[in-house]
C-alpha cells in the first residue's frame, strides 16, 4: 500500500489527494525534499520562527472569531494573553533556536509582531465572515489523473482573502516576485472563488501588505506546474532532483540533508 495519499480509481486514473499550495513550494526548491515529505521519510524540525509565527496566527485567530461570532470581543491586551499562552507551550517543542537564540527574545519578537498587526492590520478589516476556512477541491480530471487541492485560508472577509505572514525578513520587498510567482494567492483565490488576495506581514522591523488580483490564466498556470509535479509522484523512482543550489539546501534548513547531499559533502563531515 502506498505510503501516501494516492490511489487508482475504477478508471485506472492516479487519484491524488496531498497536494497544498505548500507542497508546491517545496517542489519548487526541491523535488527530492518533497519526496521524503510525502513519502514521510523525514521530518520537518519544528524551529523557532515557525513555532512563533503559529503562536501568533492563533492568537489573532481567536480574536477574530471573537468578532464574527459576536461574543465578548477579545481586547488587544486579551489577544496578547493568548499568545503567551500558546507560546508557553510551542516553544517547549522547539528543536531549534537559529531565528531568535532563545525563548524570550523569541516571545520580545512575536509580542512587537502582535502589536503592529492589531495597530496597523485589523483596522484594515471590515467584514469578516471567516477565520481559518478550509477547502478540498477539484483542481484537475482527465484521463491520466485526478487532483485534489486542499488548504486553508487564515481570513475571508467580504471581497479578499488574508494571510498572515510573521517571519524576521520583510517579504513586501519582494512583493514582484509574489506577483509574478506566487502559488498561494493562486491556489486559495481559485478555491474560494475571490478574485483578490492580501498578504498581512509583519516583519522584525515593522508590518505591510501586499495584495494581488488572479484570474483564470493564473489558474491554468498552476494546473499545469500541478500536473507536471504529479508524474513524479506517479512514476516513484528514487532520487528525485535535487533543488541543491540554493539557501535551503544544507542542514540547517532541511530535514532530508543527512539522506541525500548531507551523506557524501564534506560539510557534513566537519
Amino acid at each position: 500500500m502506498s505510503p501516501f495519499p494516492i490511489h487508482l480509481d475504477e478508471k485506472g486514473r492516479y487519484v491524488h489527494t496531498w497536494v497544498r499550495q505548500s507542497s508546491v513550494k517545496t517542489a519548487d526548491m526541491c523535488m527530492e525534499r518533497l519526496r521524503n515529505s510525502i513519502f514521510h521519510l523525514s521530518e520537518e524540525p519544528k524551529n523557532d520562527g515557525a513555532e512563533l509565527g503559529t503562536a501568533c496566527h492563533q492568537a489573532v485567530e481567536d480574536l477574530l472569531m471573537s468578532r464574527i461570532e459576536q461574543e465578548a470581543e477579545m481586547t488587544e491586551y486579551d489577544m496578547y494573553d493568548a499568545f503567551d499562552y500558546y507560546w508557553d507551550e510551542m516553544s517547549e517543542e522547539v528543536d531549534n533556536w537559529y531565528s531568535y537564540g532563545n525563548a524570550q527574545k523569541a516571545w520580545d519578537n512575536g509580542r512587537g509582531k502582535l502589536k503592529n498587526w492589531y495597530d496597523n492590520v485589523l483596522p484594515m478589516i471590515q467584514k469578516p465572515v471567516g477565520v481559518e476556512v478550509g477547502f478540498n477541491k477539484l483542481l484537475i480530471e482527465d484521463d491520466e489523473r485526478v487532483v485534489y487541492l486542499r488548504g486553508t485560508v487564515d481570513l475571508v472577509e467580504e471581497g479578499v482573502l488574508w494571510d498572515w505572514k510573521f517571519p524576521k525578513a520583510d517579504y513586501t520587498r519582494d512583493r514582484w516576485q509574489y506577483d509574478r510567482w506566487d502559488v498561494q494567492s493562486i491556489a486559495y483565490t481559485w478555491a474560494l472563488d475571490v478574485p483578490t488576495f492580501r498578504f498581512g506581514v509583519m516583519h522584525n522591523k515593522g508590518w505591510g501588505t501586499m495584495e494581488f488580483t488572479r484570474n483564470e490564466s493564473h489558474v491554468e498556470w498552476l494546473r499545469n506546474k500541478v500536473a507536471s509535479i504529479c508524474r513524479y509522484v506517479e512514476n516513484q523512482t528514487a532520487p528525485w532532483l535535487l533543488g541543491d543550489n540554493g539557501w535551503w539546501c544544507s542542514e540547517k534548513w532541511c530535514p532530508s540533508w543527512t539522506q541525500c547531499k548531507g551523506k557524501k559533502s564534506p560539510e557534513s563531515e566537519e
